[in-house]
């Protein structure tokens, strides 16, 4: 069977969120689109005239993946015609300049000659879902900065919310695991990124798990299991609030956590979690509501592509 779609996101499978984040796995069965890890993008072979989707998880003003989302917008050939350059030559021995230089020279025209004669893209580029993810300061956490070339998209769903830009919740949001009922096993635990783990625990005896592997139903089930969800992880954060449960993000390190449009109770680690309790509330109609603007977008893209 031919691939309908490419979807390029962060394949981490030891985050549960990365791996729930791509969002046609939820509509296409996996024979019908490739998925492209956004780290290998340079390295991976995919065609040119398909729709290409990126999307989830929080890929824009990232620090480790800068701008190679704008890679998204030209074919695979170009993108290795761009490594090829990127990789060039490096001068070791001085006594070489000369030499480097003319065949800097003549390498740079090349690849410009063959960059002009590639074919142009003529399918679609979707964004579906992707978020900021830059550094918090007090400027950032009512109005993000997003790069201009965003506009070169044909379609662009960003998950912050407020941001003068098409919201479109994480499609996670579909997954069947959330519209199960659990049994309440703890009233509190804590559910913490693998990457920031809070180091100063105290003497507390909350049950404590982290968003490492991939099995989302496992995830789930665990968020399920709880009255109050302590976290610093944006999908322990997301699905809380879908599962209808009372959240706490601890000491919020990114501006992600500020983009959220069901928003939970946020607390610094100076300050207890404890003193937030009474300030957090039930998004009684969250899931609904993401589920009926994921299926509407997918309709979007369908009716583009």
């Amino acid at each position: 069977m031919a691939i309908k779609y490419v979807v390029v996101h962060r394949k981490d499978t030891n985050n549960v969120g990365d791996m729930a984040s791509n969002p046609l796995q939820y509509f296409l069965s996996p024979d019908e689109y490739q998925t492209v890890d956004i780290i290998d993008l340079y390295e991976t072979a995919y065609p040119s005239n398909i729709p290409v989707i990126v999307g989830g998880g929080g890929l824009l003003e990232n620090e480790y993946m800068g701008d190679t989302l704008r890679s998204v917008l030209h074919s695979a050939d170009r993108n290795q015609l761009t490594k090829l350059w990127k990789n060039r030559w490096e001068l070791q021995d001085p006594s070489n300049t000369d030499i480097h230089a003319e065949f800097i020279d003549k390498y740079q025209t090349l690849i410009n000659e063959h960059m002009d004669k590639l074919k142009q893209d003529t399918s679609p580029r979707f964004m579906w879902g992707v978020g900021h993810n830059g550094e918090v300061t007090k400027k950032n956490k009512s109005l993000f900065a997003y790069p201009e070339w965003l506009v070169e998209f044909d379609l662009v769903g960003v998950r912050d919310w407020g941001q003068n830009l098409k919201w479109i919740p994480c499609a996670s949001c579909m997954h069947p695991a959330l519209r199960k009922s659990y049994a309440i096993k703890n009233d509190i635990i804590w559910f913490e990124h693998k990457k920031q783990l809070i180091k100063d625990f105290g003497n507390e005896t909350i049950p404590r798990f982290t968003n490492s592997g991939d099995n989302i139903e496992q995830t789930i089930e665990l968020l399920g299991s709880a009255n109050i969800i302590l976290t610093n992880s944006y999908h322990g954060a997301y699905w809380g609030a879908l599962l209808k449960k009372r959240v706490i993000v601890v000491g919020p390190w990114s501006t992600k956590f500020y983009g959220m449009k069901h928003m939970p109770a946020m607390v610094d680690k100076t300050t207890s979690w404890r003193d937030m309790i009474d300030d957090t509330r039930i998004h009684h109609t969250a899931l609904d509501e993401c589920v009926k603007t994921t299926e509407s977008f997918w309709k979007q893209i369908v009716q583009r592509s």
